[in-house]
């Protein structure tokens, strides 16, 4: 494999890996009560709407250069001081809190580990460990960063084309047409937030495109390929689950008990140990994408060098205040991460929506579509947030 196709093929597997993580298997339990039939239609139905507002954003991209092109580049350019103002602030607690969550997680698991060695350390030490190992990859550079994610990736997708094979057998047609639910349509809604942000990779693309230098169509591949396979898999993984549960109300109220449930439903412990396996290793990956766009985010913002100097600034930058405030202040970050479908969506839905326009490179109705979208979809995270959407059935 040449040194093209291998950044090609890494810079896919970046744009899977940011999205594809462990709240994945959140998604049957939102859905269960809708039926798989409604969920996939939503689910085709966000794939769609955010393959759209990445091309979208990557277009815009490409009209500034390389390593000036941040979310808050692109919208100072477009939309002015408030632009850069909403987009700065909205990018910067979106990815800070995502990162902070995943060092908590990250440091949870590695504590765990070395427990099962009879080794005992402090959180705070695991979690500085671990914001080395893979903050190492990504201060070192991009390349690294995408060699790095690709061995995980590998992992993580034998461990769950394993569960699936095991639970394939279990599956009941019949459960995927057919809902418990009275009305099952209206379960919909407070999925839509959480199956958006399954698909959130949108600050990844400017650290992409300077990987990738500027070649349009072989990130256009990228974007549509990396977004392909993540809808497959989502898809695949609803099929599996919600054909193997027979009721809504058996999806349990934890991941962890759902995954128990699932693993009683085909009799096979393995299933348990591939899934747990999977989820572990989708918090490395999507720290790896996260904190890569929150790096290059920040070098933009403060003008920081591609030196190593430049990077080692860039990196305490990225690192340090998230590290902080994931061990003194971890339920802070839960709360922001609840909400995090409202920085997705005026990061990846109003603002590429707004910026296009400015510049004029859609059709104005389509873009207003798009705009008016984004702002259902905030109205219906709020709404969730309040406890004025159903959840079960």
């Amino acid at each position: 494999m040449t040194q093209n196709k291998g950044k090609f093929f890494g810079s896919i597997l970046i744009v899977i890996g940011t999205s594809v993580g462990g709240g994945m298997l959140a998604l049957p339990m939102l859905s269960a009560a809708t039926g798989f039939l409604r969920a996939s239609i939503l689910l085709l139905s966000l794939w769609a709407l955010m393959a759209t507002t990445a091309l979208l954003v990557l277009k815009i991209n490409l009209t500034l250069p390389k390593y000036k092109n941040s979310f808050s580049s692109m919208a100072s350019t477009c939309l002015g001081w408030r632009g850069k103002l909403l987009a700065s602030f909205s990018c910067m607690l979106l990815l800070y809190s995502l990162t902070a969550a995943y060092i908590s997680g990250g440091a949870s698991l590695l504590t765990n580990a070395l427990n099962e060695l009879h080794i005992q350390v402090p959180i705070w030490i695991t979690a500085v460990l671990f914001v080395i190992i893979l903050g190492g990859a990504i201060f070192w550079s991009t390349k690294a960063t995408d060699h790095l994610n690709r061995g995980l990736i590998s992992i993580k997708g034998f461990l769950l084309s394993m569960s699936l094979v095991f639970i394939a057998p279990h599956i009941d047609i019949t459960l995927l047409f057919h809902s418990h639910a009275k009305s099952p349509t209206q379960y919909l809604w407070t999925a839509v937030p959480i199956f958006l942000c399954s698909f959130g990779f949108h600050t990844v693309i400017p650290s992409i495109r300077n990987y990738i230098g500027d070649k349009p169509q072989e990130l256009k591949t990228i974007i549509l390929s990396g977004t392909l396979v993540t809808f497959t898999i989502y898809l695949l993984w609803l099929a599996a689950s919600l054909g193997t549960i027979p009721s809504a109300s058996d999806h349990g109220s934890s991941v962890g008990e759902f995954i128990n449930l699932l693993s009683i439903a085909a009799n096979n412990k393995w299933i348990a140990f591939g899934i747990n396996g999977f989820a572990n290793i989708a918090i490395t990956t999507s720290f790896l994408g996260v904190a890569l766009g929150l790096f290059d985010f920040l070098a933009d913002a403060f003008g920081r060098s591609d030196t190593r100097s430049g990077r080692l600034q860039t990196s305490l930058l990225t690192f340090i205040p998230p590290l902080f405030f994931a061990l003194l202040y971890p339920k802070g970050f839960v709360i922001a991460l609840g909400y995090a479908a409202i920085f997705v969506a005026i990061l990846e839905i109003i603002l590429p929506a707004l910026m296009a326009y400015k510049l004029q490179i859609w059709k104005p109705t389509w873009l207003i579509i798009i705009f008016m979208i984004g702002i259902t979809i905030i109205s219906l995270q709020i709404m969730a947030g309040l406890h004025l959407l159903p959840t079960r059935g």
